[in-house]
Formats: structure tokens, sequence, C-alpha cells
């Protein structure tokens, strides 16, 4: 290099670093690492999910750059920033890594008012965001925000229709985190599901997320003598509440979303979350080839299987990889957007095939309604009668 800049003379040295640093400013990346901003959750309200969002997609991001998935000896770079899940530190973060124009995109979000929060940030910016947790309706915005959460909506709404037909409990009840949107419109596909199937529907109770004393909300629900309790919460309100529900003697059936899914919520509930149904897009026992390989090596490396988070993280990662692999030779924000925005299917993921409307993923066929056992195990949930009356 040296000799060849020396040839030029001083004129060329200028035009070629002028260059250099056009290219670097624009986020020009034709070799090396590929920077891919990571706001995390490892502390703060959700910190048990955050861990296994965060394992996943760390754990995709080895994998592919092992298997050398960019090609051209191109490898992605995760720059870490902790947003404890809350919207101002999240916020904070986006801009630091919207400054820096060498990272060409960003995963983020479990919560939704984070997510709203972060997009139009990364937005503005013109930096392809991927969102793969937070669940309110509408957050996907192509060509910049997609989203590859798999929306436990229809999951919900499944559950709940076969709790109904398979079950028949005479009467339900609902609790919902009221200040969270994601958590109101899980709220929704839970009634959506019960609705017509002849469980009547005893009312909600509301809670709040910073709610930490959850007596008084059991106490409301018990009062409904509901035959079937639905939690729509976030997920340390869920473990709290049903704790709560279970040392005052309710026997019913208690349902539950996709919040409890991980090993942290089983070990701080305390074996509370036994028996209790609930739906997931990736469950390792029922997984194809691809899928097996992402759990043994899950296990290998964290010690437990991966639950439907670490699913997610994984998916965010794998999708974000293949619209930089897809991006061409210059990777850069532009065109890793034109490359997430474009994407319509994606064949052998975790997942199997899975489509994308509108920059939103779906995996329809991969539900399974699963539960914990009481040795912490999980299993393919199926319907013992609890509830009926």
């Amino acid at each position: 290099m040296a000799p060849s800049l020396r040839r030029r003379g001083p004129l060329g040295v200028l035009i070629t670093v002028t260059a250099l640093l056009a290219a670097a400013c624009n986020g020009n990346t034709q070799s090396g690492d590929v920077k891919v901003g990571f706001i995390t959750a490892l502390t703060g309200p959700v910190a048990f999910a955050g861990q296994t969002f965060a394992h996943g997609t760390e754990l995709a991001v080895d994998q592919l750059n092992q298997e050398g998935y960019l090609g051209s000896g191109r490898k992605i770079e995760l720059v870490k920033k902790e947003g404890a899940e809350t919207p101002a530190r999240a916020v904070e973060q986006a801009k630091q890594l919207a400054g820096d124009q060498s990272v060409v995109g960003t995963i983020c979000c479990i919560l939704s008012p984070t997510a709203g929060a972060v997009k139009p940030i990364t937005t503005a910016a013109k930096m392809p965001l991927d969102i793969y947790g937070a669940t309110d309706l509408g957050l996907e915005k192509p060509p910049y925000v997609v989203r590859t959460t798999t929306m436990p909506q229809d999951a919900n709404k499944s559950l709940a229709q076969k709790v109904a037909q398979q079950v028949r409990p005479a009467s339900v009840a609902y609790a919902v985190t009221q200040d969270n949107s994601g958590w109101v419109s899980q709220l929704k596909s839970f009634q959506e599901g019960f609705a017509g199937t002849g469980v009547r529907d005893l009312g909600t109770v509301n809670t709040l997320a910073a709610q930490t004393d959850f007596s008084g909300a059991a106490g409301q629900l018990m009062a409904k003598n509901p035959a079937a309790v639905v939690v729509a919460c976030l997920q340390q309100s869920s473990i709290s509440l049903i704790k709560a529900l279970r040392s005052r003697g309710y026997n019913g059936l208690i349902v539950a979303s996709e919040a409890i899914g991980s090993p942290g919520a089983y070990k701080a509930a305390g074996g509370a979350l036994a028996g209790i149904p609930f739906p997931v897009y990736f469950f390792a026992g029922k997984a194809d080839a691809q899928g097996q390989k992402f759990a043994q090596t899950y296990k290998a490396k964290y010690g437990t299987d991966p639950d439907d988070y670490a699913a997610q993280g994984y998916i965010a990662a794998y999708t974000m990889a293949t619209a930089i692999k897809n991006a061409g030779k210059d990777v850069t924000r532009a065109s890793v957007t034109k490359a997430l925005s474009s994407l319509k299917q994606l064949d052998g993921t975790i997942y199997g095939t899975v489509g994308f409307q509108n920059g939103q993923l779906h995996a329809p066929e991969s539900i399974v309604h699963i539960t914990w056992t009481k040795d912490g195990r999980q299993t393919e949930w199926t319907p013992s009668g609890a509830g009926k009356s």
C-alpha cells in the first residue's frame, strides 16, 4: 500500500484518504466486520427475558460467523448497549448507535413502549431496526422498521380456543398489565379465543407495570369465582400474580402467555408455574433439524433448553445477517434497509419456513401449547379437565 501511495503523489494520497473517510462515514463495509447495534435488557424489569433474548442473539451471531455465513471474510460484530428496557435509556443508546455510521442496523426491544420510543430515532437516522420482542400491533413500519417477533396474539387465541373446546371451563376472568399496550393487545387475543365458545366472561382485573404487590389483584380475581384465570401480564407480574393466586388457594385452571416460558421465570416462581399452559412458537421437543441444532448448541453453551425468547433473539440475528448477506458488495445502512424490507420468505430457519408481510414475520405452523412440569421441565400441554365445573 505505501509504495503505491508514494507513486501517486500528495494529491493522490489526499484523494485516496478522502475517499476512504467518506466510505467510513457512510457506513460502507466491503470486507471485515459488519457492525450491528444490539440494545440489550440484561437489567431492569424484564431481565429474566432479556438474558435469554441476548443468549439467542449472541449464539446466532457466533454460529453464523463460524460458518462464514456472510462470505468474503465478513463477520458480524454486535455493538452492545444496555437499555434496561426503559424507554428513556433505550432512546439514549439508540442515539449513540445512530450517530455511529459504521453501525448498519440495530436489534432491539422487548417491550412495546420501548420499541415505540426507539423506532423514531433509528428511522430518522435511516438505520434499519429489527424489533424482536415487542408485541403491540403496528410497530413494524417498512422499510426502516421490521419485526421478527413471533407475535403472540395468534398463539394466545389458539390456546384459548383449545382450552374452551377441550377443558370447557364454565367461566373465565382476566388479569392484564393495563399501562402496556402490548399486553392489552395480548389480553384481547385471549378474549377473542374464548368469544362465542360459551365460556362466561367475568371481567378483567387491571394491574400496572410498576406494581410489586399482587395480593389485592389475586383477591379480586378469586372474588369473581372463575373456573379459569388468564394472566396477560409482564413476566415478573405474571410470576407474582400466579404465586399470589396459588398461595390463596386458587385451584382452578390458570392460562398464561409465553412470558412464563423462561427457565429464570420458573426458578423465580418456585414451581408455581407447573401445569399452567402457555403458547410458544419454538419448542425443542417438536423442532425440525435446524431447530434441534439450535437447541443442542444452546443447551451446551448455557446449560438450559432455549425458550421462546431465546428463539426470537436467534431469528432476529439470523434475519439481520441474511439482509447483510443480501445487501451485496457494499454493505451500508441503505443497502441493508433495502434487503431487510425486501424479505418475503426465509427457508430452513429454526421455525421452519417463515414469511414476511409488510415487515412482520409470520410462523403460524410452529405454534405449540406447552407447560412446566413439577421438576422444571417443559412438555407439551394436554388438557386434563382442570377448570371444569
